[in-house]
């Protein structure tokens, strides 16, 4: 029988001091994928990135500078789990703020534009638009 007391029940927050120690063996691939200028600002207010992986794009949302969700299995994985641990990408973006290796289009697109966006990588975990976007505006 499932017990319902408050003991059985851990409560993990997420904020701004969460995802700050990365797990050793994710080491190499955090700081090739924060290092990799895939990371894309598309929000200030709130603030919403999109990684551009190889094999699909992810939503990243955060609160000054600090991931607080990512749209990606393996973090969705990891709070199934109640490991907590978030993913690569959650640590990759902090790498990539504090080096500078991002792209920057939150001042250059509308609320449409951003609905289109997130509308796409939440259904096919990829955005054509935002890649038509980066053309257009000439951000490799």
């Amino acid at each position: 029988m499932l017990s319902n007391s408050k003991e059985n029940q851990k409560i993990y927050e997420i904020n701004e001091n969460s995802f700050i120690e990365i797990p050793s063996s994710w080491s190499k691939r955090v700081n090739e994928i924060g290092l990799s200028n895939r990371f894309i600002l598309i929000s200030k207010y709130p603030e919403l990135w999109v990684y551009m992986g190889k094999h699909g794009d992810h939503l990243i949302l955060s609160s000054k500078g600090s991931p607080l969700y990512c749209s990606c299995k393996g973090f969705r994985m990891q709070i199934e789990k109640r490991t907590y641990k978030g993913c690569s990408h959650t640590y990759a973006l902090k790498i990539a703020i504090k080096s500078n290796r991002f792209r920057d289009l939150s001042g250059k697109i509308t609320i449409s534009d951003l609905n289109k966006i997130i509308e796409e990588i939440m259904e096919m975990d990829y955005s054509s638009y935002l890649r038509e976007i980066l053309v257009k505006h000439e951000i490799s």
